[in-house]
């Protein structure tokens, strides 16, 4: 408890100096850089209300100097308005809805306002208060720094059997595992996320943001940096250990290579070739993944089980919405599903359901079919307007809008793998999408103003959303 006290004071307190000194707008890659860092054990736990993780204070900091300091913009205001309100308005709404139509009513309505407060709140914070292209380029490389961090917790984890989460109390979740664990895939890394699956997927969507930074870096020591980063990434997300981590990796390098251009693709050519060496130097690189695909497809071993487990959960879930029209409309409520005692076949016998391993599962259990298509419209609209504006743009606006439109696939690809919308890589979700839709705008006037990032004399009628 002492050391959650003492990493509480540490970060507030940098947080604070750091908006005294340099202003509220400049502050906020520092923001995006402690809330990726910490744990969920980083947390005080106050019994029958709220969990006040070191996130969740560096929120309600951040919400009063912006309330104090930081609802300017260049002494006018933010942005003109907040981008996707209606929907998240909507969402809000009927997540409350849903909660008073909960199995569980005073669980879900305490999930429906953690979540508001988690994510609704910084999206809000960081979609308003920035004001300049510039300050979008130093988030993105502050998420890429943090990740840079766990990386190298990442590393001692696996080679030296040390994990930063020892370090602090045990905070029981749904995945909650010993730090250090041997799996049936052996040591996985883990850092300082709930799950290896969980670091996994930050790690496909910071790979990609370090290309970025690659692109535009003019020094040769921001390079090296760059670049040892992005390998000891590729050396994580591989003792991951996370199969779809892996898929969401490969994917959306496919399709920066497919979409981008110049210097983007020769930094993916030269990673393939990269991949090619190491797996001619080390083949026991290329039979451990090798051996993993035959696991996963023979429904015997651990790996197959786990695979075949996330169609079954898609099974339970249209048995269960199937029975009733109000519960696939409304679901049974926000966080609903651990307390639901689901029973159901599963490879020849009847297993009692007590994990969910697919956001999309869990989405459409918890809020309903409508709850779903909201999130899904979310996302889908800040993926095409970061798509559309991608192809618009020049370099290099338009890379940064190619790699936002990847993050938020590879998320949209996970929310398949893995219960998501909970711990840090859901901070940077919403950022993220903050960011994806306010970039463009602030690029236009950007390039008006002859700042770094110019991106061609586009009307902005074309591209507003």
């Amino acid at each position: 408890m002492n050391l959650v006290l003492a990493v509480d004071f540490l970060a507030a307190g940098i947080l604070l100096f750091a908006v005294l000194a340099k202003g509220f707008e400049r502050t906020l890659p520092l923001a995006a850089f402690l809330l990726l860092l910490f744990p969920y054990e980083s947390q005080i736990r106050i019994p029958g209300l709220f969990d006040l993780t070191t996130q969740r204070i560096l929120i309600i900091e951040l919400v009063v100097l912006y309330l104090a300091l930081g609802r300017t913009r260049n002494g006018e205001g933010g942005t003109e308005k907040l981008p996707q309100w209606k929907l998240i308005l909507l969402l809000v709404g009927w997540m409350l809805f849903s909660s008073a139509n909960s199995v569980v009513p005073l669980v879900s309505f305490k999930s429906t306002l953690s979540q508001v407060f988690d994510f609704a709140v910084p999206y809000y914070i960081f979609a308003r208060a920035i004001s300049k292209a510039e300050t979008v380029h130093k988030i993105l490389f502050a998420f890429f720094a943090s990740m840079c961090v766990l990386s190298v917790f990442g590393y001692f984890e696996i080679y030296q059997g040390w994990s930063v989460l020892s370090l602090f109390p045990v905070a029981p979740h749904r995945f909650a595992g010993m730090p250090g664990e041997v799996t049936d895939r052996g040591l996985r890394a883990q850092a300082t996320f709930g799950t290896s699956i969980m670091f996994g997927t930050a790690l496909a969507v910071a790979i990609p943001m370090g290309l970025y930074l690659l692109t535009t870096a003019k020094s040769t020591g921001r390079k090296v940096f760059l670049w040892s980063a992005v390998l000891l990434m590729f050396l994580d997300i591989y003792k991951t250990g996370s199969r779809g981590a892996w898929i969401a990796m490969i994917l959306s390098l496919a399709m920066l290579f497919s979409f981008g251009r110049g210097s983007m693709r020769r930094m993916l050519a030269t990673i393939v070739i990269l991949t090619a060496m190491v797996l001619i130097v080390r083949p026991g690189v290329g039979e451990t993944i090798v051996n993993l695909y035959r696991a996963t497809q023979n429904p015997n071993t651990d790996q197959g089980a786990s695979y075949q487990w996330r169609y079954a959960l898609y099974g339970i879930a249209k048995r269960e919405l199937s029975k009733d029209l109000g519960r696939a409309l409304w679901g049974f409520g926000p966080e609903s599903f651990y307390f639901l005692g689901l029973e159901g076949e599963f490879q020849g016998a009847v297993w009692k359901f007590e994990t969910c391993d697919s956001e999309v599962v869990e989405l459409l259990m918890d809020t309903g079919c409508v709850g779903f298509l909201i999130v899904a419209t979310l996302l889908a609209r800040a993926a095409f307007f970061s798509f559309r504006n991608s192809q618009k743009m020049t370099s290099p606006a338009s890379t940064m809008c190619l790699v936002l439109f990847v993050n938020i696939l590879t998320f949209c690809f996970m929310m398949t793998n893995v219960e998501i919308f909970w711990g840090q890589q859901s901070y940077m979700l919403w950022i993220l999408m903050a960011l994806s839709l306010i970039y463009p705008k602030l690029a236009l006037s950007a390039s008006k103003s002859e700042e770094p990032a110019a991106i061609g004399h586009q009307s902005i009628g074309s591209l507003a959303f």
